[in-house]
This record gives structure tokens, C-alpha cells and sequence, in this order.
């Protein structure tokens, strides 16, 4: 089944996060090596400067669940992201996430951005037929968050390892809206191929 030219805010997953002192992270949040859908991301297409008025960053793309703000800056073919988690009693969530990413139990990062330009088929160089995968050129900012479970099905034995006061203060619902990392394991289970999140 052909894929849709993706139009609306895409997820893209980020694993390598480094710890750089109390608080403090940095990630690689987007370079040019094609995604698990074959999708490329051209650095030179990044709008940061709405991102720059509200650097804010998220747990698990969740708006109730802000966690600290993000220095964005292009070193090369990459796109780099300094976080500073909030300061320690400022929130529950805060110390939670704090503790786990420092602990390296949480270290997946997930970039929320729209597409500014229509993007372009990748073809095969040989066969001069369309790969499935897309090369954004032209991409906004929308934010960065610090996820719990990736889209990945070995993420699911990590939130099962989680003890029940990890769990509760992660996976906890909030009235009236869907809790977004139950909606990332409902997908895992199911085997959906989505675009969200990545």
C-alpha cells in the first residue's frame, strides 16, 4: 500500500541522548541518515525561529507535561538540542524524569515538526523507482520531548520493568484527553504502522 505524502506534524525518534550534567542533555535530534520508513530529513530545511520564541520541552508530546526548555543549533549535517530539565521540586513529573534520564532508564528523545514544503520521493538510483521513502527539504520546529516508550517493540519489556510508582507518575490519564504513552503502547501492541510517533 502506497504511503501518503506526509503533510501534517510528523515524530521523528531520537535514541542517542547524553547526559551532560545535572539536568542537563544533548541529543542529536535530526542529521540525514535515513529513517525506519527510508524517510531523510535535509538539516539545511530546519526552521528553528518560532521554536526559539518557546523552546519548551515535553514528556511524551504531552501539552500538561512540560519539562524543561531546549538550546536548538546545526553543527554540520545535524541538528543538536540542549535541554535543561526543571529545576528539582518544581513538579513531580520534573523530578521523575530528571531521575530516570539520569539513571539512563529514559533515553529516547522524539521531535515534533511540520513540514513547510511538499517533500520529495526518494528513488532507487538504478531502478529510478520511488524507494517508499520521502526527503523533507523544508521543515518547522514544533518540539522536542522526552519519551518513554519509542516505537519500537523491544520498549515495551522497559515500561513493563518500570515499578508501579514509575508507572503511575509516567502513564498517569488525565481527565477528559487520551494519555499519550497508553496510546504509544495501544500502537505497539496492535502492530499500527503510524507516523506517531516516532
Amino acid at each position: 500500500m502506497r504511503r501518503a505524502v506526509p503533510t501534517g506534524i510528523q515524530f521523528r525518534e531520537v535514541r542517542a541522548v547524553e547526559v551532560t550534567g545535572p539536568g542537563r542533555l544533548r541529543f542529536v535530534a535530526s542529521d540525514e541518515t535515513p529513517d525506519r520508513y527510508g524517510d531523510v530529513i535535509r538539516v539545511a530545511g530546519w526552521q528553528l525561529e518560532n521554536y526559539a520564541k518557546n523552546p519548551i520541552v515535553l514528556f511524551g508530546h504531552s501539552a500538561r507535561d512540560p519539562v524543561g526548555t531546549a538550546e536548538m543549533s546545526i553543527a554540520g549535517k545535524r541538528l543538536i538540542a540542549d535541554i535543561q530539565l526543571g529545576d528539582p521540586g518544581t513538579t513531580p513529573m520534573i523530578d521523575a524524569v530528571r531521575a530516570l534520564t539520569e539513571q539512563k532508564i529514559l533515553r529516547a528523545v522524539s521531535v515534533g515538526f511540520q513540514p513547510t514544503k511538499a517533500p520529495n520521493e526518494i528513488k532507487d538510483p538504478e531502478s529510478n523507482k520511488w524507494t517508499g521513502g520521502y526527503e523533507f527539504v523544508g521543515q518547522e520546529l514544533l518540539e522536542n520531548s522526552i519519551v518513554s516508550v519509542p516505537a519500537n517493540p523491544a520498549a515495551l519489556a522497559l515500561a513493563r520493568s518500570f515499578s508501579p510508582e514509575i508507572r503511575r507518575a509516567l502513564f498517569r490519564p488525565a481527565p477528559g484527553s487520551l494519555d499519550v504513552a497508553r496510546a504509544q503502547i495501544t500502537v505497539l501492541r496492535l502492530g499500527v504502522t503510524d507516523r506517531h510517533p516516532r
